[in-house]
């Protein structure tokens, strides 16, 4: 399951993998996260916590940011359940992504609205509050943080 969320901002990409109890990858009881992050400058190095599953849900967004001429900061969370017993190839991320960007987008008119509709569906779905993972987020933290140029300029005159 992903959930992908394009902030109107510059290039960013973060995929946060969760892995819930008794999927292939985790025995444990609880929920287990990975995640690997780029900014607007890219990588300089491999992603490890995330592997091949990175890229190949990065290139689908790619494209799509391509096809509309756009840029964005783009955050994922992909759920691994126990659904997910036999694993396939990073194809199966790339083309999961990629149905997903060829789906009707949702809209929201803020940020917060969206995150809470995440928040949201996530517990409904899979029983886990993401509200750590998006405390943890590094692409939510810098789109927080980052002043931007606007931020300067007058507002305009009401009149």
């Amino acid at each position: 399951y992903y959930f992908v969320m394009f902030f109107p901002d510059v290039w960013g990409y973060e995929l946060f993998e969760g892995y819930m109890p008794k999927s292939l990858w985790n025995n444990n009881a609880g929920i287990t996260f990975v995640s690997d992050y780029e900014g607007y400058k890219g990588r300089s190095d491999y992603a490890e916590n995330t592997s091949g599953g990175y890229y190949a849900a990065r290139l689908p967004i790619i494209e799509k940011l391509a096809a509309m001429r756009k840029q964005a900061s783009v955050l994922v969370i992909r759920f691994v359940t126990d659904e997910y017993a036999c694993p396939l190839g990073v194809f199966v991320c790339r083309e999961s992504v990629r149905k997903a960007m060829s789906s009707a987008p949702v809209k929201f008119s803020s940020r917060e609205e969206m995150l809470a509709y995440v928040k949201g569906v996530t517990l409904k779905m899979f029983s886990y509050d993401i509200s750590e993972i998006l405390k943890r987020s590094m692409l939510l933290n810098n789109i927080k943080s980052q002043t931007k140029l606007s931020s300067f300029s007058p507002e305009p005159d009401s009149d």
